[in-house]
């Protein structure tokens, strides 16, 4: 499981490569809109996951680096905290 989410993550790195590439590389004409829509698509869902590591920040303490991770990588970032949290509402029980 571990190597599906590092190969996961360098996908994700691979596609905002491609949407910086999109940015700031040739004229958009030759891009096309589709990665910049895509990518914005993909920004909102990630920004949504760091809002959801926010609301459980008291009990998590995430650091800037966790937040940067979920921002970049997303869900495959969020696994670490689900389990954290998901042991932490364990211990709880």
């Amino acid at each position: 499981m571990r190597i599906l989410n590092i190969l996961m993550r360098l996908v994700m790195l691979v596609f905002w490569g491609g949407i910086v590439y999109a940015l700031f590389g040739p004229e958009i004409e030759e891009v096309g809109s589709m990665p910049l829509i895509l990518g914005g698509v993909v920004l909102f869902m990630h920004l949504l996951q760091v809002l959801m590591l926010r609301q459980v920040a008291g009990v998590l303490h995430p650091t800037p680096r966790d937040y940067i991770e979920v921002l970049v990588f997303g869900s495959f970032a969020m696994h670490r905290h689900r389990a954290r949290l998901k042991a932490l509402m364990e211990q709880k029980r």
